[in-house]
């Protein structure tokens, strides 16, 4: 007996088991709804002869329960003309006796060709709707698809750069400091500053790819004033001690690393391209917690900086907006938002708005 792959039996599911699992497919509703409706039309359509001059109501619910039934189970064009057609003949096979032995007038049996007409409209919009969230379930699939594709490519970019950056600046640092010619000590400064931005965009690149993931998996309570107090401390050196603070205790859920990232990042902007001093503040309100940096300008106009915030420039360019994008990848993971303002200093005031933790 043959063991190989191409002998082994195939697992592609044969028509009955194709037919079988169709069926488990089904929801119980869509299970019954075409037997349910076809002894309720029959009955209906029967109705219509014991009853001539009140044939009307049979006639109408035999109708209305194949819209309904169509609704929840849709068929083939070719079985929905043919049902359609079943049904005219089993609905207007009546109505036409009745009109013959003058028990209701002719005028009646126009209603046959009319139902018809609004049953077969309503299908084309049934099935015009389907095709449209038919068509919107696989753009978004395919958008998800290509989001995962695109995160993957930058985790392990950024994986990859990152230690032959490390290498290369470290002989690159060792060679200006051996170098006793103040030309060539000029040109490898050069190569070292370019290998730090580059290890600084690969830094970047890395926490803007997990800075959307969702943090309220595992999320923890931190304190926004505790953490806004030590970012300022850890920052305080670069612009000579000159953050002003104003913070209250205000616990948030969510992951503190992340939180820090963000607010590095806002820090950073509004001292790349603003004027000290800065100001870091917390508050809460009626239904947020608050989180404001202002610069004292000039800085991003506010139009300009919600540019940046969607990517519009090259991740490259100095003015890229990649901390913004980052920071705003992290606090809508955490559920809230970032709005970007002019500040009544001149500068540019970035403001999160995040869910306030209510007690249990």
């Amino acid at each position: 007996m043959c063991t190989c792959g191409d002998c082994a039996p195939s697992s592609a599911p044969t028509p009955s088991r194709r037919s079988a699992t169709w069926a488990t497919a089904l929801s119980p509703a869509e299970r019954w709804a075409v037997p349910l409706w076809a002894v309720f039309a029959i009955g209906n359509s029967a109705l219509m002869w014991v009853v001539p001059g009140a044939e009307t109501i049979p006639f109408h619910l035999v109708w209305i329960s194949l819209a309904l039934v169509y609704g929840v189970r849709p068929w083939p064009v070719p079985a929905t003309l043919a049902v359609c057609l079943g049904v005219a003949v089993a609905t207007g096979a009546p109505l036409w006796q009745h009109a013959h032995s003058k028990v209701i007038a002719f005028e009646e049996t126009a209603e046959i060709p009319l139902m018809c007409l609004l049953f077969l409209v309503m299908v084309w919009h049934v099935r015009r709707r389907t095709a449209a969230v038919a068509e919107a379930r696989l753009a978004a699939s395919r958008e998800r698809v290509a989001h995962e594709m695109t995160e993957r490519f930058v985790r392990i970019a950024t994986h990859e750069l990152r230690t032959p950056i490390t290498v290369a600046r470290g002989y690159a640092e060792m060679l200006q400091l051996d170098s006793s010619d103040p030309g060539q000590a000029s040109d490898v400064s050069v190569v070292v500053d370019e290998l730090g931005k580059l290890s600084r965009i690969t830094g970047r690149l890395a926490a803007l790819a997990w800075a959307h993931q969702d943090a309220r998996d595992g999320a923890l309570v931190l304190d926004l004033g505790a953490l806004v107090q030590r970012v300022a401390r850890r920052w305080a050196p670069v612009v000579d001690g000159t953050i002003r603070v104003e913070s209250a205790p205000t616990p948030v859920a969510g992951d503190e690393e992340r939180m820090e990232t963000a607010l590095d990042c806002l820090v950073e902007n509004a001292i790349r391209h603003g004027r000290a001093p800065i100001a870091l503040r917390v508050r809460q309100d009626a239904s947020a917690a608050v989180v404001e940096v202002e610069d004292h300008g000039p800085g991003i106009a506010p139009a300009r900086a919600r540019e940046l915030l969607r990517g519009s420039d090259s991740p490259y360019s100095p003015r890229s907006g990649l901390g913004l994008m980052i920071a705003q990848g992290i606090v809508e993971a955490h559920s809230g938002r970032i709005a970007l303002t002019r500040a009544p200093s001149g500068g540019l005031k970035a403001t999160i708005h995040l869910p306030r933790l209510r007690p249990e």
